[in-house]
């Protein structure tokens, strides 16, 4: 850059001297700000089940939440709605090291259709960092499934918009590999997986749908009928079902349906097993998280 001086300028009178300005000196400018950019697992136009949060992606740490929560709109059926995002760590990919996930109290109502705006391009995410680009997400929810597995009864009870739509019996995990406790959602379904663990390893699983990132999974197993027909638990913490039973659920569910485990024997469904956001309480969500949104 060249830059111009200032001509000069004097000051005459009786018995004074001449005064120039003093030069200009150059001025250093300002760094820019680092992108932060902002990308979302749910596609636009994707329908999805009550229980799928928004979840969306940073592409680098941040200093401050408020300006980006400040400017979150989200409407149900065109009213605005009450929520909230909770921020985590993202092990495993630098490219998104934080998950920033959206929900209200409760679920999403079922048949709905839901609208983000995310206006932040240029907003500033704290010291020396702003975001990149502005997002906008419309998404629909399909019939509000519930599913409640039930330890004791060792039945899958499935209610759809109020009504029971089925039960059916299950097996869950042994006393060594004991079934998480606590509200999941379907994360990925697959007609025929293969899948491995201590001691099996089976490359023909059908009918499954994912629950956790550790490897929980609604599916088929048509090795293990004796104990699904009476109540034994001896799986490796999946829910086992009869082949017939799998292959109906995997054709009504959806991502993002909701199977809640209230009475299962294992340890505690944390956020980061799977979609586990609903295992928070509402009044931790609406501090943030790892960044504090208030």
């Amino acid at each position: 850059m060249t830059l111009t001086r200032t001509p000069s300028a004097s000051v005459s009178g009786s018995g004074s001297a001449s005064h120039s300005l003093p030069p200009t000196s150059p001025s250093s400018s300002a760094k820019p700000a680092a992108p932060v950019h902002v990308s979302t697992a749910v596609s636009d136009g994707q329908q999805v089940g009550v229980g799928m949060p928004i979840i969306a992606f940073l592409s680098r740490s941040i200093e401050d939440a408020k300006p980006l929560a400040q400017a979150t709109k989200v409407t149900v059926n065109g009213s605005v709605v009450n929520g909230g995002w909770y921020f985590e760590y993202k092990s495993g990919d630098p490219n998104t090291p934080i998950e920033m996930d959206y929900r209200m109290s409760g679920y999403w109502p079922g048949h709905a259709q839901i609208h983000m705006d995310l206006p932040v391009k240029g907003v500033s995410a704290g010291p020396g960092l702003a975001y990149d680009d502005n997002l906008t997400l419309d998404f629909t929810t399909g019939p509000a499934n519930l599913l409640t597995v039930d330890e004791a009864t060792h039945k899958v009870t499935v209610m759809s918009d109020g009504k029971l739509w089925g039960k059916f019996p299950t097996s869950l995990g042994s006393s060594k590999t004991p079934t998480k406790r606590g509200i999941k959602v379907i994360m990925e379904k697959g007609k025929d997986i293969s899948m491995k663990g201590p001691g099996y390893y089976d490359s023909h699983v059908q009918w499954t749908q994912r629950l956790t990132y550790g490897g929980e999974y609604l599916h088929a197993a048509p090795w293990n009928t004796y104990n699904i027909d009476h109540g034994i638990d001896s799986s490796n913490g999946c829910t086992n079902l009869h082949d017939a039973d799998a292959k109906k659920l995997y054709g009504f569910l959806e991502i993002g349906d909701v199977v809640d485990y209230p009475n299962a024997s294992g340890p505690r469904m944390a956020i980061g097993d799977g979609y586990g956001d609903w295992n928070v309480s509402w009044q931790q969500w609406q501090t943030g998280g790892m960044y504090p949104t208030h």
